[in-house]
């Protein structure tokens, strides 16, 4: 009887034992959870971090050079050359005109389409060229515009549109409402494509400004050549002789306007002569000879 008291004994307090290990971790818990459920609220109580939108722009290059008259042929082709170094996805050749003397270009101007990434520094090694060939820059201007809101305009218009096209499209696809009614919505889609149509041409239009930056050259010379002066001096002989003979002409055609005028008035004059004699002596009568001195 004692021994069946004491297991009994035994098997109930290690019932309560662990009862009380059971209850320890729970109660823990219950401690615990007040601090997570506001670790949890402050987290999402926190703001969210702000996102900074860096703004599209488009850029354009503009350079004046000065060099000598006979190196601008050649600075302008190596420049060519230097933009087909960098590929067609990198630089475009938009425009090229060379004008000037005989043998060498006194001026030139160059169109180019690059990478923004890489404009700068396409830039220098523009100033570097002209500068080993003996030339400087005069002037060097770049200009910047903010095209972000025109993009986020036309994305938003676009969306827009897109909704609309599937609205109506899904009304088309189940032919709901009367016939008028889908003829109209016919149009809308139609119109409404046409609109998406113009708003990705124009998006992309603004997204390749940003990617490709324009690119404006322009080559003066510095001085004359002996070309040019060679040319000038016959210029100017050709000129003075152009201007001999219109003074020539000139001179001509004023003596054949006053030849009638000269002979005529010659003429008057010369019968004037002949008769005005007779005629004073006519009118006078004859005239007595003068009486001679007495000896």
């Amino acid at each position: 009887m004692r021994k069946i008291f004491a297991v009994t004994a035994i098997l109930m307090l290690a019932g309560c034992g662990e009862a009380q290990k059971t209850q320890a971790p729970q109660a823990l818990e219950k401690a615990e959870l007040p601090a997570e459920s506001v670790a949890l609220k402050a987290a999402d109580s926190a703001p969210e971090p702000l996102k900074v939108v860096v703004p599209q722009m488009a850029y354009s290059y503009s350079y004046v050079f000065r060099l000598p008259e006979q190196a601008i042929a050649k600075v302008q082709a190596r420049h060519v050359a230097l933009c087909d170094a960098l590929g067609p996805a990198r630089c475009q050749l938009l425009a090229m005109e060379s004008a000037g003397g005989d043998e060498d270009a006194a001026s030139a101007k160059l169109k180019l389409r690059v990478a923004s990434g890489v404009a700068r520094k396409f830039g220098a090694e523009l100033t570097g060229v002209v500068a080993g060939a003996g030339g400087r820059a005069v002037s060097s201007t770049v200009t910047a515009e903010d095209v972000s809101k025109d993009i986020v305009d036309t994305e938003a218009r676009l969306k827009q549109r897109e909704l609309l096209v599937a609205r109506l499209t899904e009304i088309l696809r189940t032919r709901q409402g009367k016939v008028a009614e889908l003829v109209e919505a016919e149009r809308s889609v139609a119109a409404a494509q046409e609109e998406i149509d113009q708003a990705k041409g124009w998006l992309a239009e603004l997204r390749g400004r940003v990617a490709m930056s324009t690119v404006d050259i322009q080559y003066q010379a510095i001085a004359a050549g002996p070309a040019a002066a060679r040319g000038s001096l016959g210029d100017a002989v050709v000129q003075s002789g152009s201007l001999f003979v219109a003074g020539l002409s000139a001179i001509l055609q004023l003596a054949i306007i006053l030849a009638p005028w000269a002979l005529l008035i010659g003429g008057v004059a010369f019968v004037a002569r002949r008769l005005l004699p007779q005629w004073r002596m006519r009118r006078n009568g004859p005239v007595e000879p003068a009486a001679s001195a007495p000896d």
